[in-house]
């Protein structure tokens, strides 16, 4: 009689344990939180759905910060402060670190392209200035794909694309 309950204590164990890992590998994928990179204009809706109102609209390679997820939407967080919005996960891809070529931390960088520096981190902030190719800046920050770089006239800091510098010197 013990013999005949053994396999089936282990069946039930192990029914057991693949439940959790799959409950677990589910519970992962739900909250895809992290840095991802918009593959087309997205509207960002209120809620998560097509019949929740549009409330922006991100553009084609923005950078955007994904907090959650509910269904086959993402929960967006908002670079001004708005509320959280909602888009649609068929148009962004997640962003690894490691394809990153310029590291997010102040220091010496060098330009390599004429760029715009922004009064804040994003192309919708107004360009207060250009810096030519191959000119050494101060970063003091960064913010997503935006290093905050440090005027060298007294201004109020700027910033730049991050693919348009290369650290020189860590500082």
């Amino acid at each position: 009689m013990n013999t005949t309950r053994r396999p089936l204590r282990m069946n039930l164990a192990f029914m057991a344990m693949w439940l959790a890992l799959a409950t677990l590998g589910h519970a992962q994928k739900s909250q895809p939180q992290g840095t991802y990179t918009t593959t087309a204009t997205v509207n960002v809706r209120s809620g998560p759905g097509t019949n929740y109102r549009i409330v922006a609209k991100i553009p084609k390679g923005a950078t955007v910060q994904i907090v959650g997820k509910e269904g086959g939407w993402l929960k967006v967080q908002s670079k001004h402060g708005n509320p959280p919005g909602y888009i649609d996960e068929r148009f962004v891809l997640l962003r690894e670190a490691a394809t990153s070529q310029t590291a997010s931390v102040p220091g010496t960088y060098v330009t390599t392209a004429t760029v715009n520096v922004r009064s804040g981190p994003g192309t919708n902030h107004r360009i207060v200035t250009k810096i030519p190719k191959a000119t050494k800046v101060q970063v003091v920050g960064a913010e997503g794909d935006w290093l905050k770089v440090q005027s060298k006239h007294g201004n109020p800091p700027g910033y730049i694309q991050k693919k348009y510098a290369r650290m020189l010197s860590a500082g």
